[in-house]
């Protein structure tokens, strides 16, 4: 499916698991991925994304943050980083297979751009079929999943941590909670954050010269070391994200 052969059959949640709910960071967060994240988040708090409708997407604006790192380090290093915003999973496999992370027919380490064509060409019966289940979770895409290889695709089995971030007041239901921890394997590799968590606060002065982004390092913008030191130049000019679509 999608030109991607899962090899993560061998997943599945472990006994016992998915009774719980991870909340709160400290210890489920390494302190690199609790900086890389909150990094993200804090900034996202305070400026989010701005659609054609008017509206600001919070978590829209962390997945371009991670995703233009994902494209520097992939253009530096020829992998992305650890870090995958926004991957859908086909969640029809039957416990204990795990779900299928629904990745580009062309590079195994690229989520799927469009799901709505991925859906008319893979689901049973197309678009027209999907909408009569549509909204019940056939379908799950969390915040960010962290993978432990950033070689290979985000199966369970190599999941460090299904991260769900939630900006007031958005809230998350039982049932994404449910299919998240699915997602991950076991309760202990779920978590969820808020800005709070972050300790986000609106102190940091936006009255400081913003430096041109071509004297920026990755650090600088992405918050994180990539390959080459922390004082390695960004390419001239990343190309413009698409948008990412809203789906249950």
């Amino acid at each position: 499916m999608s030109g991607y052969t899962p090899s993560s059959a061998n997943g599945g949640m472990a006994a016992g698991d998915g009774q719980t709910t991870q909340v709160g960071l400290n210890g489920r967060l390494s302190p690199k991925d609790k900086k890389v994240l909150c990094d993200a988040m804090c900034k996202c708090n305070r400026i989010g994304v701005a659609t054609a409708d008017g509206k600001i997407r919070k978590q829209s604006c962390v997945a371009q943050r991670l995703n233009a790192a994902n494209a520097v380090s992939t253009a530096m290093t020829g992998t992305p980083t650890e870090y995958r915003p926004e991957v859908s999973y086909d969640m029809r496999p039957v416990p204990p297979s795990p779900p299928i992370p629904i990745m580009s027919s062309t590079s195994p380490l690229e989520s799927h751009s469009f799901i709505p064509a991925w859906i008319g060409k893979y689901w049973p019966g197309g678009n027209d079929a999907y909408q009569e289940v549509k909204g019940q979770g056939n379908i799950r895409r969390p915040d960010v999943v962290i993978v432990n290889d950033p070689s290979l695709p985000p199966e369970q089995s190599n999941i460090r941590t299904v991260v769900e971030m939630k900006f007031p007041p958005d809230d998350m239901n039982r049932g994404q909670r449910t299919d998240y921890i699915r997602i991950a394997g076991s309760s202990k590799k779920f978590v969820t954050m808020t800005p709070a968590d972050c300790e986000c606060g609106d102190d940091e002065s936006d009255e400081q010269p913003a430096q041109s982004t071509q004297s920026q390092s990755a650090k600088d913008i992405f918050g994180l070391d990539l390959p080459g030191g922390s004082g390695s130049s960004l390419p001239p000019a990343l190309p413009p994200l698409p948008p990412i679509p809203a789906f249950p």
